[in-house]
Formats: structure tokens, sequence, C-alpha cells
């Protein structure tokens, strides 16, 4: 009776488990509060400690870029630096913030570092500086600041000294425009490369270069073509520091590698001596009035811009590009203020930002009558019957009536009966209007495009593939490009139907014919070679140096990464027969009494040399000069070591400022008497924009044959002036 009383009381099964439950709870409370007090604190202390890793970036030494002889274009500094960190100074009231940037004005100044709380004002509010860049408001700053600022921190939040690697140009302006610049890199930018460096911070693969926000990037020439090979391999380091920032010890390294040096194709040489004298012509142009021959109107020369190549007809290699004006690529180094970038880019100045070797494109004129001459004897226009044509000054268009049909030549000159050599010596337009008219009537047999193929054959029209960055196409009109642009803009291009007065117009290069100076330069370094169309080439090799300490041009002290290659990209058909009487023609433009024959009896070089003049019509404005010339000429079994092209807008006749500027630089370079380049001695960078230059000579460091050009001497005496 008691057992079954017992099973039908469940209440003490309840009450036992309750227990047990109970007992549990305070156990794990006791557990929880020994393990609190006990082992936790251990952690606590190494937390409460502020233990931190931090991750640092380092870019490294960015390579250096050197002249085909090894002599340095662009170097590398190292400097300290005096920055200011957004961060810390934003959380500072504005009266404080004021009075520190005055302290340290104050500070500076006392060090002899001529800067005042305004210009850090303006500096730490200037856009150029994202939040998290450093702002540099001294440069090269001595020891004694240094140590004072690491002695008074607590005076200067936010202001620190590091070292910094710059770059300098020890030839100041010369050759910028193909140097280039760095800048750091953006958000935006930094986001284009990943997709050929992987994502910051992540290299993808054995050679990958990452980017932070912050670090530099090539951003135009050279610095920009090569920035693979410049950059460094850079650097991280995960160190730990305590909850004050202080280090504590490193995790984790991996130092920096140097970028590797460029050697471009340029001798420094030639193209300070090539930029010298552009400038110097551009200033003799400027204010001088001249006449128009066929209009009679009077132009004011202004000559805001030039340019200058001189390439290798044999390898494609540049030996100089020069263009006018130009910039000092030092004021660039921190980035420029608004009004800086404004005045480098303003038209009025010339742009002296804009390569206009490159990106310039100008109306050829009777340079591009090479490109018509061979469009004429490969076609079959020209033939053993219709050889000649008799030049009466003025030419009428058939099938045309009214005033706009008849042409005539510059100054009304008459030449007779002349065959090809002859018309392009003295340069007879009405010879050449009559090629551009017979093409086009016979369209049905040599086709409607005879000149544009031609034109193709030579790379006009088209980017050459120079490894350099902005290079314009130029343009080769066409009957369907005549019509797109009718159709898409009627107000600029009224006409859509392509006449035969537009074919006479690209014959002698006018019209809507458009060619960049070194397209002109590589056409005729093409023709000099016997047909060879040949990227232009600006890169000589890369190398990696095994010791930065020593001089780059040590054959001993680098190690060839890679060498730059002539590329070929194409050829020019053409008879013997047809070669030799274009080139009889070019060379008599100089040698035979033809228009460039004045300007080389005042300054003959030491061989012969060929080549043609031009002078393009610019409505409202006065003539484009130009001249492309190749030499030496005339030596049996010489190549032609030399195509230059010069082209001045605004300056008048090719005969007289393009031809006299061309043969002034060839007879230095044929008589070996090139100046060395000057060597400008850098001011201190805190003196803004009052840079004076002081200049030193150099001698030439020698380097292998394989990419020196090669120079004949063939003395000759200079001819009798021909037609202008």
């Amino acid at each position: 009776m008691g057992a079954m009383t017992e099973r039908a009381d469940p209440s003490r099964a309840r009450h036992r488990m309750l227990g047990v439950i109970c007992v549990s709870l305070f156990f794990a409370l006791v557990a929880r509060l020994w393990f609190l007090q006990v082992i936790d604190p251990i952690d606590f202390q190494v937390s409460a400690a502020g233990f931190h890793t931090r991750s640092l970036h380092e870019q490294g030494t960015r390579g250096r870029i050197l002249d085909r002889n090894g002599k340095v274009l662009v170097d590398n500094r190292i400097i300290r630096v005096v920055e200011m960190e957004h961060d810390p100074i934003n959380r500072l009231s504005a009266d404080d913030r004021a009075a520190m940037f005055s302290r340290l004005a104050d500070v500076l100044l006392s060090f002899d570092y001529r800067i005042k709380s305004a210009f850090i004002e303006r500096r730490f509010d200037d856009k150029r500086f994202a939040p998290t860049d450093p702002v540099p408001i001294a440069r090269e700053v001595s020891d004694d600041l240094s140590i004072y600022l690491a002695e008074h921190h607590d005076q200067f939040p936010g202001v620190e000294v590091r070292q910094r690697s710059v770059r300098v140009y020890p030839y100041g302006k010369v050759a910028a425009h193909l140097l280039g610049y760095v800048g750091q890199i953006g958000e935006r930018t930094l986001g284009e490369q990943e997709g050929i460096q992987g994502t910051p911070g992540k290299p993808t693969g054995p050679n990958a270069k990452p980017y932070q926000t912050g670090d530099e990037i090539g951003q135009d020439g050279a610095e920009r073509s090569f920035e693979q090979d410049l950059r460094a391999m850079p650097g991280d380091k995960t160190i730990q520091v305590d909850a004050r920032g202080n280090y504590l010890k490193t995790l984790d390294e991996a130092k920096p590698r140097a970028g590797d040096d460029v050697w471009l194709t340029i001798d420094i040489n030639v193209q300070a001596f090539a930029e010298k004298l552009l400038d110097q012509k551009l200033s003799e142009l400027r204010g001088r009035v001249v006449t128009d021959s066929a209009t009679k109107q009077q132009y004011v020369l202004k000559a805001p811009q030039g340019s200058v190549v001189l390439e290798d007809p044999g390898t494609g290699q540049v030996i100089a590009m020069a263009s006018a004006p130009s910039y000092d690529p030092a004021t660039l180094v921190d980035g420029i203020d608004s009004d800086t970038w404004d005045y480098l880019q303003d038209p009025t100045n010339g742009q002296p930002l804009f390569n206009w070797a490159l990106k310039g494109q100008y109306a050829p004129g009777s340079t591009f009558k090479l490109v018509t001459a061979h469009a004429a004897s490969e076609t079959g226009f020209l033939h053993p019957s219709n050889e000649t044509y008799t030049d009466r000054g003025t030419y009428t268009a058939s099938n045309c009536g009214g005033a706009a049909c008849t042409k005539r030549n510059s100054g009304g000159n008459r030449y007779g009966t002349i065959g090809l050599s002859k018309a392009i010596t003295v340069s007879s337009d009405v010879f050449f209007y009559w090629i551009g008219d017979g093409l086009w009537q016979g369209r049905g047999a040599y086709g409607q495009d005879a000149l544009q193929r031609s034109a193709d054959l030579y790379g006009l029209g088209q980017r050459s593939g120079i490894d350099l960055p902005g290079e314009s196409t130029g343009r080769i009109p066409t009957p369907e490009s005549l019509k797109a642009n009718h159709d898409a803009h009627p107000d600029v291009f009224p006409r859509g139907d392509w006449t035969v007065g537009d074919s006479m117009n690209t014959a002698v290069g006018q019209g809507e014919v458009l060619v960049t100076p070194l397209q002109l330069a590589n056409t005729y370094a093409t023709f000099a070679n016997g047909g060879t169309l040949r990227t232009p080439q600006i890169l000589a090799r890369v190398t990696r140096a095994r010791d930065l300490g020593v001089d780059p041009a040590n054959l001993a002290n680098f190690d060839i990464i890679r060498e730059g290659q002539p590329q070929v990209v194409g050829a020019v058909p053409v008879t013997a027969d047809h070669y030799q009487q274009i080139y009889e023609g070019l060379y008599g433009v100089i040698n035979n009494g033809g228009t460039a024959a004045g300007a080389w009896k005042d300054s003959p070089a030491a061989w012969k040399m060929a080549g043609k003049t031009g002078t393009a019509q610019v409505s409202g404005k006065a003539d484009t000069s130009l001249f492309v010339a190749f030499g030496p000429a005339g030596a049996p079994g010489t190549p032609a070591a030399y195509a230059i092209s010069a082209v001045i807008p605004e300056a008048g006749f090719g005969t007289d400022a393009a031809a006299p500027l061309v043969f002034n630089i060839m007879r230095a370079i044929s008589f070996g008497q090139v100046p060395a380049a000057p060597i400008v001695t850098p001011l201190p960078p805190w003196v803004e924009r009052e840079a004076v230059s002081t200049t030193t000579t150099t001698t030439t460091t020698s380097v292998p044959d394989a990419i020196i050009p090669q120079q004949v001497t063939d003395p000759t005496a200079g001819q009798q002036p021909g037609t202008p």
C-alpha cells in the first residue's frame, strides 16, 4: 500500500530534479566567476595594453630613364619632407589649427625655409591631396629641423618629417614631353590598374606590382609608357604597436625592389640642340609681317609652337623629338595648382604640356607630293606616253565650271613642260593638280582611292605605334569619310559628295589632309630606306642595375632585361625607275636649284641631303612652314642615317622657316659639332618657380654600336638658290 502511494506521488521526483539543476547552475556560476577573476585577467591585460598590427606600404625606388648613351635623364633623390596628416589636424579647432600653422611657419623661417602660414593653410586645404594623403609643405629639410620637430612633436600634431624618393631632372626642361612625369594614383586610376596588376595589395603573379591610393604612377611620356618597368616592386611590412602607437616588433616584412632602368633611343645632346634651335627660330619668327602671294593679304607671324623629329631610317629609332614650347617637369613633382595647370594647357601660351611632334595635326602641303608621286607612278597614271605636263602657272579641273575650278602655282610661277622629278624639285602645284584630276577622272581604272591607298602604305592617317601615349592619327580624307562627316556635322562639313576638287586638294596636301610631324618623318624615312615602313622606336633597352650607387651606363653593372627591337609593319612597293625619279626630284629640291637650295647654301651639311619643302595654307592665318629631309643622300652604298621633319604653324614659307632650321641641326650633326647638353643645377624646391639655371658640359659615354646610327662624311659645296 505504501509502495503504491510512493509511486503515485511524482512531486518528490520533480523536487529532486530541480535540486540537481540548481546545484549545476551554482557550480557553473562559481566556475564562471573563477574564470573571470583568475584566468581572464591575463587576456584582458593583454587587450588593455592595446596591441595592434599595422601594415606599412613602401613603394621603393623608381627606375631611372637614360638616353641611348647611358646619360641619366631622370633620376631619384632621397630627401626629407615635412608633411601634414589630415586626421590629427582636423581634430583641432579652427583657432588651434591656425595657431599651429603659425607656429610651424615661424619654426620653418627660423631654419631659413621661407614658407608662410597662409601657404600652409592653402596647401592643407588643397583638393589635390586626398584625406588619406600626406600633404608636403617643405622638401629637402635639414637634420636640425628634423630633430627640432621630432623633439617638439606635441606642439605640432599631425606634422611629420619623412624620407621620400623624388624624381629629379638633370637636364631641366630638355626632353620633357618625351620623359613625361609622375603623379599620385587616384581611386579611378587605381581601379584601371587592377585588371593588369591584380587587386591592390594582392599580387596575382611573381611580377605583379600592386598599387595603393597615393602611390606614384607615370602620367605621360616614357614614365607612363614604361610604368611597369620603372615601377619598383613595393614592399609591405606588418608591425605590432601598442595603444599609443609605439612600435613593438616586426611581424612580417617584404623589402621593396628598385624599378628597372629604361634606356631611350634619343641622344640627349642632339635633343637639347634641336630644342634650342627650335626655340630660337620661333623667337626669330614671331612678330614678322609677311604677304600671302595669292591673296596679297598681310599676316603677322605668330609661330605659337613648333616641332622637330629626327629618326634613323634603317631602324626606326627616334634620335630626337623636340616640341616647343616646353615645361619644367620638376614643377610637377608634388602636383601643381590649378593656375599652373591652366597655364600649361592654355592655347594662348602654345600649350606647353602638349607634345606637338606627336599630337599636333597639320596640313602637310607640298611634303605630301611624295605620296601623290607614288600613287601616280604605281597606278600607271604616269607612263611613257603620259610622263610630262606643260605647266602654264594655272590648272583648270576637267568637267568643272566656275572660277573655283581653276587653281594656280604659288606666286603664279610657270615651269613649262616638266616631268615628275622636275615637278618635285620646283614644287609645281599645277603638275600635281593634274595628277589629282587625272586619278579621279580615271577612277574606273585606278580606283577612287588611289591617293588614299598610297598614304596608307606610308603610314599616314593612322597611329604609327610608337611607345608613347596620346599619339594623334592624322587624317586622310576619303569619299566615305567626307559623307560620314557631312551626315554627322553638316554645319562643319556642308558637302557630302566627293568631287574632283577634293582629289586635287588632297594631291597637294591641302583640303582635309592632316599629318603629324612624327608621321612626316617616318614617311620620308620609309622612302629613304627603300620602302620599309617601320614603327618609330623609342625604347632602346631595359636594364636592371646591380648597384644603384654605380654609373648606370657601366656595362658591368647591369643585366639586360630586354632590348627594343625594330618593328617592320609594312612595305611600299615601287619600281626602281619610279623610285629613281622621285629620289632625283627630292635630291634636286636641295642640290639642283630647288625650293630649299637657298637655305642649303647658307648652312650646308657635311654630306648631301634630299627633301621637300611644304607651305600649307590655313584659313585666316599665316601659312604653316614644313620641311622634311633625309641624308646622307647620293653616296653609293651608304644608306641615309637620318630622316628629319620640322613643322612650324603660322610661320610662312617652308623654305624660309622650317628648312633653315633643319639644315642648321643637320650641319652640326654631320660635322660632329653638336654641343654637350648642359646639366641644370637645381635650386632648392621651396623657392617656388624662381629657378635660375647654371650649366656645365658633359662628355659622351660609349655604348655598343648596335644602337648608334651610322654617320658618314661627304663634304659638298652649296648650290644656288632656287624658287622659294
